[in-house]
């Protein structure tokens, strides 16, 4: 009995198929359906006559109904048009739907006069609209006796997409019982999903890149290129995500090009700020032509989205612009990333084919997109970019774009590793600078006789750079030295400890400041890897003399006055360099304030320096008082206080 009933089907068929043009059969049967292949009458202009079923169609042309009337000579026709066939409508049919395929522009669709459904809206005032596969139920019948159907449809072709996109079906149309429909539908998708497994593949791929760019990101706020390649990453993703969903449903031209521009557009500049912080890039004349490219092509886009304006999507002139306005981004990208290769930036090595390939590849699609628009396609027709058919279709886009990702992923979490692990080693000498620092800067200063010692030391960071040291002398007084060596971290901790134990060891040979500075100068020439130290060292008498010689460093201050000494060049600088000394003498509860410069140069919010005049102000006051006061205002740099007060014994006896 099935074989018998499949006979029958497939005679109905043939016989359909010996038909007069334009006219099918649906086949009887549970579930009746018939595909609508074959001749359409066809006609330009525009007519509420024709959806007519009485209307006289013999003779308008004859145009196959499973391909775009471009490929059928009406490449160019732009406005409206209409197809027109019958349909034999058997009896005791169930309720009967039909299903067009793809249709690029607008369309209205009439059953026997009546409208049963379109896609997009129509003139006047029509907005083009990509439309997707769509089924459309047809009026109940109103007697149970076959019957003729005429169909008609009545497409609109927008001026710019003319030369470009052609009208009309683009593949097979059906008619039959609504559920079977629906199937051939849901198969109609699942095909164009095994087809587009290459763009769901690469959505996948740009959102993990972007989601993994912005989790390192969160482990390294400082290093803002992880933030910038996972919003460039996931704004393509969006945009591939909105282009998926056009080719499965449809929608509305200008809306679908404003999103997709405005993400590409969007995620274009976050390349740039990429390339920039990744390549270690500088401000150029390209890079700013990179970047007012970016703009004009942003505004070219909003000019598109805005209402009435003309439809440039599908405009050579725009997509010649397009590529044109985004070529200093590809020659900037390039250029960088070929003079940081040149330099042996691992990085750029790595990445600069893929770059080069992903550029090239968009610049020749552009290229055939622009010419196709002009009607050459015919002398490109083989750039079709395809790279793999079988098991799935693979494009030349899809290829570089992964071979980009692959690259990109390499890139980041090897930077993320090699930063990690750079932490690492810096904290660890940083850990060994500061147990350096622990020992060298004294705890507790010894107990002189006839003075009072004040000393506070603030570093900027977990080491600092400022060292001081207080050293009695036999004859009952002291050597007291202050000073501040450039640079931070392990470097200035290894120079300060080679300062202060030359000058704990010369202090048992001399007593001299000016020949303890020429000596510890001597020592630290061609050390100090360009860098240099400010010292001042003073040796104080019992009997209140006070000998002075200063490296550049800043001078003391003598109860609230700047005592002028003789000023020589920091140490580390000139092999040689001698030191001159100023002596005077004390008196009773004279303070001697030395402090380093993270005092002076200590800075507000607002940019403003504490200063001279702030520091000679406050100069008699407490060393904890200083400190706090410098830290208080805005400290940037180590901050470090002696305070020396001179008194007999007798006085504090008193």
């Amino acid at each position: 009995m099935k074989k018998a009933s499949l006979v029958a089907f497939l005679l109905t068929i043939s016989a359909c198929a010996a038909l007069p043009a334009q006219t099918f059969s649906v086949i009887t049967g549970r579930e009746p359906v018939v595909s609508l292949d074959g001749f359409w009458r066809f006609h330009t202009g525009d007519n509420p006559a024709w959806a007519e079923p009485n209307f006289d169609d013999s003779q308008w042309p004859l145009l196959r109904s499973d391909e775009d009337w471009g490929k059928q000579g009406y490449l160019g026709l732009k406005g409206l048009a209409w197809y027109r066939f019958k349909v034999v409508v058997p009896e005791n049919s169930g309720p009967l739907s039909l299903l067009l395929p793809r249709i690029v522009t607008n369309y209205e669709v009439y059953a026997d006069g009546v409208r049963i459904g379109g896609c997009g809206a129509m003139p006047p005032h029509p907005e083009a609209r990509l439309c997707g596969s769509h089924i459309f139920a047809l009026p109940a019948r109103r007697n149970s006796s076959s019957r003729i159907v005429t169909i008609a449809l009545r497409v609109w072709q927008q001026a710019s997409w003319s030369s470009y996109i052609a009208g009309g079906p683009y593949g097979t149309s059906y008619l039959g019982a609504t559920p079977l429909l629906r199937t051939l539908l849901q198969a109609r998708f699942d095909a164009y999903i095994h087809s587009a497994i290459q763009d769901y593949v690469l959505v996948l791929l740009e959102t993990l890149g972007g989601l993994v760019s912005l989790v390192l990101f969160l482990f390294r706020r400082r290093e803002r290129e992880y933030l910038w390649f996972g919003c460039s990453m996931l704004l393509v993703a969006v945009a591939g995500c909105y282009e998926i969903h056009m080719a499965l449903y449809g929608a509305e031209n200008r809306a679908f090009y404003r999103k997709v521009y405005g993400l590409y557009n969007l995620a274009q500049f976050a390349a740039l700020a990429f390339y920039f912080r990744l390549l270690h890039g500088h401000r150029s004349w390209l890079m700013h032509a990179a970047v007012a490219g970016l703009a004009l092509n942003a505004a070219a886009n909003l000019l598109f989205s805005l209402p009435h304006a003309r439809d440039y999507v599908h405009d050579p002139v725009f997509h010649a612009f397009q590529s044109l306005a985004l070529l200093p981004l590809f020659v900037w990208t390039l250029a960088l990333l070929l003079r940081r290769a040149r330099e042996r930036l691992a990085d750029a090595r790595l990445l600069l084919a893929p770059v080069l390939l992903m550029y090239v590849n968009a610049l020749v699609s552009a290229i055939v997109t622009v010419s196709s628009q002009l009607e050459w396609q015919h002398r490109l027709e083989s750039a079709t970019f395809t790279v793999l058919s079988q098991p799935v279709p693979v494009n030349s886009n899809s290829l570089t774009t992964v071979l980009y990702l692959v690259a990109m992923l390499a890139i980041l979490v090897n930077r993320f590793a090699r930063t990690r692990r750079e932490e690492e080693r810096y904290a660890n000498e940083i850990e060994a600078a500061r147990v350096v620092q622990q020992v060298l800067i004294p705890e507790a200063v010894p107990n002189v006789p006839g003075f009072a010692i004040e000393n506070v030391y603030r570093p900027a960071n977990e080491v600092g750079g400022d060292f001081f040291q207080i050293l009695p002398t036999a004859g009952g007084g002291m050597l007291a030295a202050i000073g501040d060596v450039s640079g931070k971290g392990m470097p200035a901790a290894m120079t300060v400890s080679l300062l202060v134990g030359t000058l704990r060891t010369l202090a048992h040979y001399t007593q001299n400041p000016g020949e303890i500075l020429s000596a510890m100068n001597e020592r630290i020439v061609g050390r100090a890897n360009g860098g240099f130290t400010t010292c001042l060292v003073l040796r104080l008498e019992a009997d209140a003399r006070c000998t002075i010689a200063n490296a550049g460093h800043l001078p003391p201050y003598a109860n609230g006055r700047e005592i002028g000494v003789d000023n020589g060049m920091p140490l580390g600088l000139v092999a040689g360099a001698t030191y001159g000394e100023t002596s005077f003498s004390l008196r009773d509860s004279t303070q001697l304030t030395l402090m380093t410069d993270g005092v002076v140069e200590a800075r507000s919010a607002t940019g403003e320096l504490f200063g001279f005049d702030r520091t000679r102000a406050i100069s008699t006051q407490s060393a904890e008082a200083i400190a706090s006061a410098a830290q208080q205002f805005g400290q940037e740099d180590d901050i470090t206080v002696l305070v020396l007060t001179f008194a007999p014994a007798e006085v504090f006896h008193a």
